[in-house]
Parts: structure tokens; C-alpha cells; sequence
């Protein structure tokens, strides 16, 4: 069986209209791929943002387990391992510095591309003696690395493209009976940049500042921003979510019906909730509440279905393995979905979300940061530090009251399941990963450093 893992960074539940109460975001390619699937209107991401959530979502483990989530250690089984060692043939594609190989998620696949480096075998010495005699953001450093990808292009051209989109569509038509195919788009993530005809669509207006500048002060000062520049970063956004849904549909395009796909967000975003635009570590609902669909091969289809009960990213993974009639290892915690793509109940069981990681440190765990979350549709509960407290969604979704020590009936299985994962965090077997001088320069391009 073929299966499409397609992962889209920064991608609130707010904003892809096969979701209900979607605010925003015309997404017509997932709507269309809706029609014959299962849609998950309550799905947790166990991170805020990439380097926290993927662990959870490729090793259906929380963030924090196996060392945490630095490196991806060998003892951690990753969704590609187990296919590979039952015979899949596995490609994964992805332009996000964080899911490098350097940081364990190359394991199982035969074909792994980042498609986001600046960097070419032959260029490599010229690429380090420039970082190394200007640094990082001088400007001759940034110039070169313009010319590298303006150079590039033409050839990317002739060769048939080397984006996500080019890569995932071909190793799709060249893909076996039994394959596994993951595509990570990179769109929405800030800066908020989506090409013109997006931006036209939703009547973006910039005035002197470019998309690129506006979204930096957003994620950096956003209590600097006039409501009209508010409005602008918000429409940028929805542009290029739009952008990213037709990038899905060109994906889509070249996968068959008897294919299992599976899309969803890896982290939402924050458009001014709680003063942040961005992913800053937090575990607020705009960064822990993802969209997710799920299109079973048509022999199998039961929807299109709405399916309320809660579900999580530790679930995905033994989904995959379920249609592909691979057991799951002893390590994943999640349970299969495909009852409920079938049709039948599943169990609602509580999500943990967690973090240990400071805004000044993306990425490192630091122990007296860490944050742990546990959520269910109707009530979360957050540790953080020496403080405890709830938010009822169903009175304030928005979390803008958080009830201190809450108690109650309602709030008994949530504090049970907070205090047995924090008893099961062991931070003395955190392994970490070296950063080279070009991923940190990525990272900051992105929004994460400084």
C-alpha cells in the first residue's frame, strides 16, 4: 500500500476550512480531499512548536521521552524504521533546519532531502570560509547565499525542480506497491511571504513595509504593530495558507485513490493571542490544536466524516502502521484511528503537551522550563514552574482566565494523568545535537534566534 504523510508547519485549526468554525483560509484542495476522508476536529500536537511536536508525531512517544527531543536517539523507533524493516520503500522530504539528519529523523528512509540548505558538495569549503571571515548576517555572507539560490533556480528548472512539491510528486509516481512518502511543507511559517496572487486575493495592504519586515516585528514586538499592521500580518498569514493548500493539491495530484494519505499540522500558530505571533514555547490551543485529515484507500472509505473525539499526534503512527498491516513497536503509546475512519468509537483519552525550552533557547531542553499540559475538549490543565492552574474551553476557549488550583470532578483525570507524566520525565538521559554555523543561520531566518 502507498501511504502520503503531508505535515505543513505553523498551520492553525482556525484556518483550513474543512474544519468546523474556521475563521479564515479558503482551503479548497483539502476540502475537495475532506469529501473522501475522515476529518479530526479536536487533534492535539504534544508540542508548540517543530523540534518539540515531530518526535511525538514520527516516534508516537511525548517530546520528553528517549532522552527528549534534541536527538532523536537510536532506541526511539521512528515510523520509518518500522516500515523499512517490514519492506517499505521510504522518502522523506522536508526544508525545516530542524529535522535534519543531525538530529535522528533520516533513520529507515532510502531517500531523505532537505531541500532548504544553502549548501552544494562543491561549495561547501567557499560557504564555511564565508561564515567564518564575515559571519552569519554580515551582508556579503547573505549576498552570497542570495546568488547560491538565484543560481540555483535555473537549474533546479532543467533537473524538474528540487522544491518539496517537485520531490514528493516524483518520488510518488516512482514509488513501489508498498511505499511511505512524507512531505514536510515549510508554508505558512513566518515570515509570512506567500506569493503575490495570495496576497491579492485576501487584500493585503503593506504600505512601506515588505511582508518579510512586517512579520519580523510582529514575532519580535508585537505590541508594536498598529491595528492595521495587526490586520495586514493576520491577512498575510491567511494568504499563505492558501499558498500552502495549493502546494497540497499539487502533491495530491499525484497520488492515487488506493493510497493512504494522512495531513495535518505539525504546531499551530499565535496571531496576537496571548501577545506572541509566532511559536514561542506556550501551550495555549492556537499552538497545541492542529488540524487533521485522514483519506483511507477507497476500498476502505467510510466518511466523509466529522469525527469530535479528541485525538493526538501519538496516534498517527500506529494509524499508518494499522493500514499497512505492520505491528506496532512495544515504545509507541498511541492507538490506531482507523476505527474511527471506519466509522466506530474510539476511546478519548487525555493529550499531553509539554515543553522544556525557553524562548532564548529554542530547541535545548532546560529542566527549570519545563511546562506540561494536559487537555481534553472541554478542560486543560497546565504545571508551570511552581504554578498550577486550568482553563474551561467550554466557557473560555479563548484562555484568557486561567482558574488557579482548579477542583472538581471535571479536573480529577487530568491532574491523575499530569502527575504520572510528571514522574515519568527523566532528564539525566537528554542527549543533545551540535548546531553547525548554517543551521543556526536558517534558524534565524525563521524566526527562532536572534
Amino acid at each position: 500500500m502507498k501511504t502520503l504523510l503531508i505535515t505543513v508547519d505553523a498551520w492553525r485549526a482556525s484556518h483550513a476550512s474543512f474544519m468546523p468554525n474556521s475563521t479564515a483560509s479558503r482551503t479548497p484542495a483539502l476540502e475537495s480531499l475532506a469529501e473522501r476522508g475522515a476529518v479530526f476536529t479536536q487533534a492535539v500536537s504534544h508540542g508548540p512548536a517543530t523540534p518539540y511536536a515531530f518526535p511525538a508525531l514520527l516516534t508516537s512517544t511525548y517530546p520528553l521521552d528517549f532522552g527528549g527531543y534534541e536527538r532523536i536517539r537510536e532506541d526511539r523507533t521512528l515510523l520509518s524504521e518500522r516500515l523499512a524493516d517490514a519492506g517499505y520503500s521510504c522518502t522523506g522530504i522536508h526544508a525545516n533546519p530542524w529535522l535534519g539528519e543531525r538530529y535522528g529523523y533520516a533513520r529507515g528512509y532510502e531517500t531523505y532531502r532537505d531541500v532548504g540548505a544553502f549548501s552544494s558538495p562543491t561549495l561547501d569549503s567557499a560557504r564555511e570560509f564565508l561564515i567564518d571571515r564575515f559571519g552569519l548576517d554580515h551582508p556579503v555572507y547573505r549576498a552570497a547565499q542570495y546568488l547560491f539560490r538565484f543560481g540555483s533556480a535555473p537549474l533546479y528548472r532543467l533537473r524538474g525542480g528540487a522544491d518539496e512539491v517537485s520531490l514528493a510528486r516524483r518520488a510518488l509516481a516512482d514509488a513501489p506497491a508498498d511505499s511511505f512518502v512524507w512531505v514536510h511543507l515549510l508554508d505558512p511559517h513566518a515570515p509570512y511571504a506567500p506569493p503575490k496572487r495570495h496576497r491579492e486575493a485576501v487584500g493585503v495592504r503593506l504600505g512601506r513595509s515588505s511582508a518579510t519586515q512586517l512579520t519580523t516585528r510582529a514575532q519580535h514586538s508585537p505590541d508594536s504593530l498598529s491595528e492595521r499592521e495587526r490586520e495586514s500580518v493576520h491577512r498575510l498569514y491567511d494568504a499563505s495558507v492558501r499558498h500552502a493548500d495549493e502546494r497540497v493539491g499539487a502533491i495530491l495530484s499525484a497520488v492515487g485513490d488506493d493510497a493512504l494519505v494522512v495531513v495535518t499540522a505539525d504546531h499551530g500558530e499565535a496571531l496576537f493571542e496571548h501577545g506572541q505571533v509566532g511559536h514561542e514555547p506556550a501551550l495555549y490551543d492556537e499552538l497545541v490544536h492542529v488540524p487533521l485529515l485522514v483519506r483511507p484507500p477507497a476500498s476502505e472509505l467510510a466518511g466523509p466524516l466529522v469525527v469530535d473525539t479528541q485525538v493526538r499526534h501519538i496516534d498517527i503512527a500506529p494509524t499508518v502502521l494499522d493500514y499497512a498491516g505492520v505491528d506496532a513497536p512495544p515504545s509507541f503509546r498511541g492507538q490506531s484511528l482507523r476505527p474511527a475512519i471506519e466509522g466506530r468509537a474510539i476511546p478519548e483519552l487525555p493529550a499531553v503537551t509539554e515543553v522544556a525550552s525557553t524562548r532564548q533557547t529554542p530547541g535545548r531542553i532546560d529542566e527549570s522550563a519545563l511546562q506540561i499540559g494536559v487537555r481534553l475538549p472541554t478542560h486543560k490543565l497546565v504545571s508551570r514552574g511552581d504554578e498550577l492552574y486550568g482553563f474551561d474551553l467550554r466557557t473560555d476557549p479563548g484562555e484568557l482566565a486561567p482558574i488557579p488550583n482548579p477542583e472538581g470532578a471535571d479536573w480529577r483525570p487530568l491532574y491523575r494523568q499530569l502527575r504520572e507524566r510528571r514522574d515519568a520525565i527523566d532528564f539525566t538521559g537528554a542527549v543533545a545535537a551540535e548546531r553547525d554555523a548554517t543551521v543556526e543561520e536558517r534558524l534565524r531566518e525563521l524566526g527562532y534566534l536572534d
